[in-house]
């Protein structure tokens, strides 16, 4: 595989996190716990540049939007208008798949995998739950020494969410 698939399979990897977490107020209780709930993150994504955040929106438990902190290849940090929550995420063995055609320029991926919130700060301080996540992306490069002229990375996780 080539180094620029390398590096946007690794973006990918990174900004699949940003779907697991984007809470918000609007889903808190009177006595500021939320059960164990249901939850959908969706991750958007235009470019493989890691300091341009991606978006990430929440439905179910928690219902808002957040973006996302890059903190390693496993990790990302969302930061939610109430608080951030810290998600480590893992591609299931053998759910990866990359095409490119030389003649086009054309590049596409997908993984499959699970996640994980290992912390949370203000509104979510107590936050903990899991899922799985489909992610799949794709664009145009020509050269692996610079950015792709047109990308897109689009992750959905479901799951279960308690703050």
């Amino acid at each position: 595989m080539s180094q620029l698939h390398l590096r946007i399979a690794a973006i990918f990897v990174v900004l699949f996190g940003t779907l697991l977490v984007a809470p918000s107020a609007g889903a808190a209780v009177s006595d500021d716990t939320v059960t164990k709930a249901g939850v959908r993150f969706t991750l958007l994504s235009t470019t493989v540049d890691e300091s341009v955040p991606a978006l990430v929106a929440m439905n179910g438990a928690i219902h808002a939007k957040g973006t996302v902190v890059i903190v390693d290849r496993k990790t990302d940090r969302f930061e939610l208008p109430d608080g951030t929550i810290t998600v480590v995420h893992k591609r299931k063995k053998g759910s990866a798949s990359e095409s490119y055609d030389q003649t086009t320029c054309l590049f596409s991926f997908r993984e499959r995998g699970t996640w994980r919130v290992t912390e949370g700060t203000g509104a979510y301080a107590n936050a903990s739950g899991s899922g799985t996540y489909r992610a799949q992306g794709g664009g145009f490069a020509c050269a692996e020494d610079t950015p792709p002229e047109a990308f897109f990375s689009h992750v959905v996780a479901k799951g279960d969410l308690r703050y």
